[in-house]
C-alpha cells in the first residue's frame, strides 16, 4: 500500500510541476493594452453616489420609529440594525449569540434608539456587534 501510494504521490508531481513552466506573458501585447486603455470617471455624466457610498443619504431614508418597531419585533434577528445599513452577517451574529445574548443586546438598541430618536446618524451603517 505504500508503495501504490508513493508511485501516486510521484506521478501527480510530474504532472504538475511540468505543466507548471508553460505559462508565458508577451510583454509586448500587455504594453500595447495598456495603451489602448482609457481612464473612467465613474463620477461623470451625471453618475450618483449610491448610498453605500454615502452614509449620509442612508440616514435621510430611515425613519428611526420603523427601525424601534423592527427591534421591537424582531430585535433578536437583527432585523433593525439591516434596515440601519448594517451588513446582513449581523444577523448571524445576533443568531449564533442566542438572539443577541438572550435579547439583552437589541433591548440595548431599543434604549437607544427611543433615547437618541432626533439624530440616530451614529447607528446608521454601523457594523459593530454592540450598536449604542
Amino acid at each position: 500500500m505504500k508503495k501504490l501510494l508513493l508511485t501516486f504521490v510521484v506521478a501527480f508531481g510530474v504532472v504538475f510541476t511540468s505543466s507548471a513552466n508553460s505559462y508565458t506573458i508577451n510583454d509586448s501585447e500587455v504594453e500595447t493594452l495598456l495603451e489602448e486603455s482609457v481612464q473612467v470617471n465613474p463620477f461623470e455624466n451625471g453618475f450618483e453616489m449610491t448610498s453605500y457610498m454615502n452614509p449620509s443619504a442612508i440616514q435621510a431614508e430611515k425613519n428611526v420609529w420603523i427601525a424601534v418597531a423592527l427591534d421591537f419585533f424582531l430585535g433578536g434577528i437583527a432585523i433593525h440594525r439591516v434596515y440601519l445599513g448594517g451588513t446582513p452577517i449581523l444577523i448571524i451574529g445576533y443568531l449564533l449569540t442566542f438572539f443577541g445574548i438572550f435579547g439583552l443586546i437589541p433591548l440595548g438598541d431599543l434604549i437607544a434608539l427611543v433615547i437618541k430618536s432626533d439624530d440616530i446618524s451614529k447607528y446608521v451603517g454601523s457594523n459593530a456587534f454592540i450598536m449604542w
